[in-house]
């Protein structure tokens, strides 16, 4: 572990970060690698430059068609609306930005009208089926993870959505798509869905106060139990731990590595565990000798994005990187 965070330290790194003049990465260095307040000039004029980035603003554009007019082949294609939230938000606009708000408040529109249990989120991401055929709680809920760090944490209709994804927790502790194997459900003691349960764990990230929470720590032993057993032929609902899942990859839409551990790094209960540990060192050991990480699998919709090319460093799968091995360090 004490190689991991040694490599954090280098000033070369951050400066290198800050240097290559790309908002999202530089906002997010000040606030999570530099623990500068949300105030300062810095944090300030870097949440201005993001807000007024045209690569931003034509995902930002994108995502006010809600939901999008052509449905989709599969639930987990980069194109689909709902990951340019998850995308946004992850870069750090608040609801502050007007269109924000309006792409907000069409998802929580869509959420009041929801057949399904209050806050289930469901909007019919199935889109191998139909827009409202049934609920596919393991998509469903990166509209939650979205909404959260957007601010709207304090909205009844976004704490009714946690309440709901606390509901369906399945006996082995993650979760699954299919209404049959929620609890109590005829096939309730399938596996669940190693895919849908870190979307969700993204979800409870965005919530301070679950991170310590017994539904956070058993879904994180869920998904590390997985890592464990990655050299077995166990695959639940198709989904392992080998080659395509090993790749550094952004955006977070398919069940890789990175986003795993991303995700991890936000629970004390996976920072004290030496399975996690071994996961970040997986990763690290893809770690250039001036420090950089390159893209290995790219969304071609965001070719335009540093991260969505392969020949050069990128600056925003370095940054995530070095936040995972900051906060392991810490």
């Amino acid at each position: 572990m004490n190689q991991i965070s040694h490599s954090l330290q280098s000033e070369t790194i951050i400066d290198w970060l800050l240097a290559q003049n790309k908002p999202w990465v530089t906002l997010n260095t000040y606030l999570d690698l530099l623990d500068r307040p949300v105030d300062s000039p810095e944090v300030r004029a870097a949440y201005k430059s993001l807000r007024h980035d045209e690569q931003v603003a034509t995902i930002l554009d994108e995502a006010q068609v809600w939901p999008q007019a052509t449905r989709l082949k599969k639930a987990y294609d980069p194109k689909d609306t709902l990951w340019k939230l998850a995308i946004l938000a992850d870069f750090g606009l608040k609801r502050d930005d007007e269109l924000i708000q309006a792409v907000a408040q069409k998802v929580l529109d869509l959420l009041a009208g929801d057949p399904h249990p209050p806050g289930f989120l469901h909007g019919g991401f199935d889109h191998t089926r139909g827009w409202d055929e049934r609920p596919y709680i393991c998509i469903s809920h990166v509209m939650t993870y979205a909404l959260a760090r957007f601010g709207y944490l304090d909205d009844p209709r976004v704490q009714a959505a946690y309440d709901c994804l606390e509901s369906w927790q399945t006996h082995d502790g993650g979760w699954h798509p299919n209404e049959k194997n929620r609890p109590g459900g005829v096939q309730e003691n399938e596996p669940s869905c190693p895919f849908g349960t870190v979307n969700i764990l993204r979800a409870i990230s965005a919530n301070p106060a679950l991170r310590d929470s017994p539904i956070a720590e058993r879904a994180v032993e869920n998904v590390l139990t997985l890592w464990q057993r990655r050299a077995e032929p166990y695959r639940p609902v198709g989904f392992g731990m080998g080659t395509t899942f090993n790749k550094l990859q952004y955006p977070f839409v398919q069940h890789q590595l990175l986003k795993t551990v991303d995700t991890l790094s936000n629970f004390p209960s996976a920072l004290q565990d030496e399975r996690f540990v071994e996961m970040v060192t997986a990763v690290t050991a893809k770690q250039s000798p001036d420090g950089t990480f390159t893209t290995e699998g790219i969304n071609k919709p965001y070719a335009g994005f540093d991260f969505g090319q392969k020949k050069q460093p990128s600056a925003w799968i370095t940054f995530l990187v070095v936040r995972t091995q900051h906060r392991l360090g810490s």
